[in-house]
């Protein structure tokens, strides 16, 4: 009887566990976070999304961009708002995104054609900004790149909010060839208007704010799932977590080896997905060459004549300023031929680039490029002959400007070429000499002397001077970045350490 009971109940606890549910694990993360920012929306499945041009303005995050410049400032609010707050939580949290509406504009100012690439390109550099930092789960259809070539619309709506008498006149405008597409009757309209004056005010007061590229992100909200009946086959003990501390990367990566734990592994997913995207380093010593100077061909040598030379340039962490050095060293003789070309020749220098280090996509352009200005100052010792009666020895030094323009020719920058002038003073002092005695031709010792028919007494060294005012150099330059540092992050530091993988997969107990 004692049996039977036992076996009734065992039966009726197998069913009892059969029957059990077992919720999945679910995190929903809390949106209250992203209050603060108007650009982040939250939607429902099977929502349309659509929003008025008003709404996207007053709602929409703006990258502002200089004249002519589609490049963003890396050290821009919104970027470092982005970079620091607001991606790193998205990609915690693990949400969805549903759709993302960037708009590139430009000023009305310009050719029409250049204003609709700047558009393309503003929108372009931020869509790449958030797709490095961003688990980026969206596919293309869901991407809006809009493009305003000449913004008329945000300057008619940025007018009527600032109460501006004029904005009647410009709204009618707008309405009038706007439908039709007819911008460039639109600018002549605007042009005219009151003399001119009103396209100066425009442009001085408005079209500054024009040059942006907007967004907004739209994720779907999180809803819990229906719990799940599983089977008592499929049970197994459940060791208690260990306590993990937020920056013991190993301990997480080992939990997340085994089964799954719901929003811990996906959080950590996120943190090693974005640590392992974001490149750890940024240029700082490069190592140059002119190439021109390295098959130089020398008039009156008659012979191609090879001017080695290196050059360093050191890159600041931020700002417009570098700083370089350079040394010369041609040393080439035919004693046959009576031609000498020795040069030793020092420069330093600095640049000022006017686009400044970090305004391209981070860790994907180069730290220094574009258009720069140089400041030089050099000297050296040389000796150059030409024949048995032309030779010349001395020293000088002097000082210039330059300019010039950096392009990169590899996809991650490391590979530069260099286009520059330098024009400047320059002051040497020398001597002239040729092959034997120029007292007595008729005495034959094979030997170099000054030029100096006068008592030998009365002779000192560097006795000419020569001034030059001009062009002192030509350069197409061939640049390697040689050495990097370590770009630290705010907060918590994964420089110098990979992302952890486990080794083996491990099973729970």
């Amino acid at each position: 009887m004692y049996v039977m009971a036992v076996g009734v109940a065992a039966v009726m606890l197998t069913s009892r566990l059969q029957a059990t549910v077992i919720p999945s694990p679910v995190f929903v993360p809390d949106t209250t976070f992203y209050h603060q920012y108007p650009y982040i929306r939250f939607v429902e499945k099977g929502d349309t999304i659509a929003i008025s041009d008003e709404a996207f303005y007053d709602q929409s995050a703006r990258l502002p961009f200089a004249v002519n410049q589609y490049r963003p400032n890396i050290n821009d609010p919104l970027l470092r708002e982005l970079n620091d707050r607001v991606l790193p939580r998205i990609n915690a949290d693990s949400l969805e995104l549903v759709y993302i509406i960037i708009r590139g504009a430009a000023s009305p100012e310009g050719h029409y054609l250049n204003n609709k690439t700047l558009g393309q390109k503003r929108a372009q550099a931020l869509i790449s900004f958030l797709r490095q930092r961003m688990l980026f789960n969206a596919a293309e259809r869901d991407l809006s790149l809009d493009t305003e070539p000449e913004d008329y619309r945000t300057l008619a709506l940025m007018m009527l909010r600032n109460g501006d008498h004029d904005y009647p006149l410009v709204q009618q405008l707008c309405d009038q060839h706007l439908p039709t597409g007819d911008y460039a009757n639109l600018k002549l309209s605007l042009q005219s208007a009151g003399g001119g004056a009103l396209w100066r005010r425009l442009l001085r007061d408005y079209f500054p704010a024009l040059r942006t590229a907007r967004i907004m992100l739209f994720f779907r909200r999180a809803t819990p799932p229906r719990p799940e009946t599983v089977p008592m086959t499929h049970l197994r003990p459940i060791a208690p977590l260990p306590r993990v501390a937020p920056a013991d990367t190993a301990a997480v990566g080992w939990l997340c080896s085994g089964v799954a734990i719901g929003p811990l592994c996906s959080g950590v997913a996120a943190a090693t997905a974005s640590v392992a995207t974001a490149a750890p380093r940024r240029e700082m010593l490069s190592v140059k060459t002119n190439l021109l100077m390295d098959f130089a061909y020398m008039p009156g040598y008659n012979r191609w004549c090879p001017m080695p030379n290196i050059a360093i340039e050191y890159y600041p962490k931020r700002g417009h300023i570098t700083y370089g050095a350079s040394f010369d060293m041609p040393w080439w003789q035919d004693y046959d031929a009576h031609k000498y070309f020795q040069v030793r020749n020092y420069q330093v220098e600095t640049r000022y680039y006017l686009r400044a280090n970090g305004s391209g996509p981070p860790y994907k352009a180069p730290a220094y490029a574009g258009f720069y200005l140089q400041a030089y100052a050099h000297g050296g010792l040389f000796g150059i002959c030409f024949d048995a009666n032309r030779g010349w020895v001395g020293e000088g030094f002097g000082a210039g400007l330059g300019a010039g323009y950096t392009v990169p020719l590899s996809k991650n920058g490391h590979w530069r070429m260099e286009l520059g002038l330098q024009a400047g003073f320059f002051h040497c002092k020398y001597d002239p000499y040729q092959y034997e005695n120029p007292v007595n031709p008729a005495y034959r010792d094979h030997l170099y002397y000054y030029k100096w028919t006068q008592k030998p007494a009365l002779f000192k060294k560097r006795q000419y001077r020569w001034n030059w005012l001009g062009p002192t150099r030509i350069g197409i330059t061939l640049s390697y970045d040689l050495l990097y540092r370590r770009q630290q992050k705010r907060g918590a530091s994964f420089i110098g350490h990979e992302p952890y993988e486990p080794q083996e997969r491990r099973t729970a107990p």
